[in-house]
């Protein structure tokens, strides 16, 4: 990569961000990282880094100067879990974080003469479950609030990029997994650790998972790669598990024993709507998969053995 080659990334404090910059500046980039607010950074100090404290991304005025100069935008920051309020305020907050947000900040890359804007979209964007892997050629069917507003992003910067020169390559990841990774994952991990016996030893289901280090030189990839341009593509590392395989490498990861033993799957559903916790259980017990000929495609296939050995540093995360 030439090294005077700027790229501007949102969200560069998260658990993404952190890695995809380590990576963007071992490809040579000179990064321009935006972040909430110095107390949430934890990135060190880089010749080719330059932070910029931005507050909230929806309360950004002029996106200008923050564009100015840049061949790249990668926009990874996101709101991505309610936090209690009303379904319509969190509507409502999805939409001008996620949606409203992405809008002003590729406009002002196209006026800018951004090369390239890479948005970091969701799976999620498909639908909560899967009869059988999803494609790109499927018809998203959003069913949360932060789902439709990736799918209503990913509308809208499709109609910016046509007005102009700028190229549009959407990533859309799964569930993304490694040491330190958020939500529901860590959750997990936190019940494997505490011993407690799991009736999850039959479940049979498959599951798409990413690992964090694979997103990350993918976004590397996706910022100049010629056959990135113009493609929605959905990521996964390829080599599905299945929900007793992955508390099996959380544990053996934490240097615990995964005590699972057997239930029907049936009747764990039959448990779980009466205790209405039945999404929780349909997570647990179905399967969500995604295809990954196109990811492989264009960025490389990622083995099984790494997708195993990073589950249990996953774990080893936790001890």
């Amino acid at each position: 990569m030439d090294n005077r080659d700027e790229i501007l990334i949102t969200g560069v404090a998260g658990f993404v961000g952190r890695e995809a910059v380590r990576q963007l500046l071992a490809k040579d980039w000179r990064v321009r990282g935006l972040i909430r607010s110095e107390a949430h950074s934890e990135l060190a100090p880089h010749a080719r880094l330059s932070l910029h404290k931005v507050g909230d991304i929806s309360a950004i005025s002029d996106w200008s100067p923050l564009v100015s100069g840049c061949r790249v935008v990668v926009h990874l920051a996101a709101r991505a879990h309610k936090t209690g309020e009303s379904p319509d305020a969190s509507h409502a907050l999805f939409r001008r974080t996620n949606v409203d947000a992405t809008i002003a900040l590729a406009r002002a890359a196209l006026a800018a003469k951004v090369k390239r804007f890479v948005f970091v979209s969701s799976a999620g964007v498909m639908g909560d479950f899967s009869q059988r892997p999803f494609t790109e050629a499927d018809l998203p069917q959003p069913a949360s609030a932060y789902a439709m507003s990736k799918w209503q992003s990913e509308q809208a910067l499709q109609d910016i990029c046509r007005q102009g020169a700028m190229e549009l390559v959407v990533l859309r990841p799964v569930l993304v997994y490694g040491p330190g990774n958020p939500g529901n994952l860590a959750r997990l991990v936190r019940l494997v650790k505490t011993g407690v016996p799991l009736p999850l030893a039959s479940v049979e289901n498959r599951r798409s998972l990413l690992n964090v280090g694979h997103l990350a030189a993918i976004i590397t990839e996706a910022a100049h790669l010629p056959a990135a341009a113009g493609r929605t593509v959905l990521l996964a590392d390829g080599n599905d598990v299945s929900t007793p395989e992955l508390l099996r490498a959380f544990a053996q990861g934490m240097g615990v024993k995964a005590r699972l033993f057997s239930m029907p799957p049936s009747l764990l559903l039959t448990i779980a709507r009466l205790l209405g916790r039945s999404r929780d259980a349909e997570r647990l017990l179905g399967s969500w998969q995604v295809d990954t000929k196109l990811k492989a495609e264009l960025f490389g296939a990622f083995p099984r053995e790494a997708t195993i050995r990073g589950l249990i540093e996953t774990g080893r995360s936790e001890r």
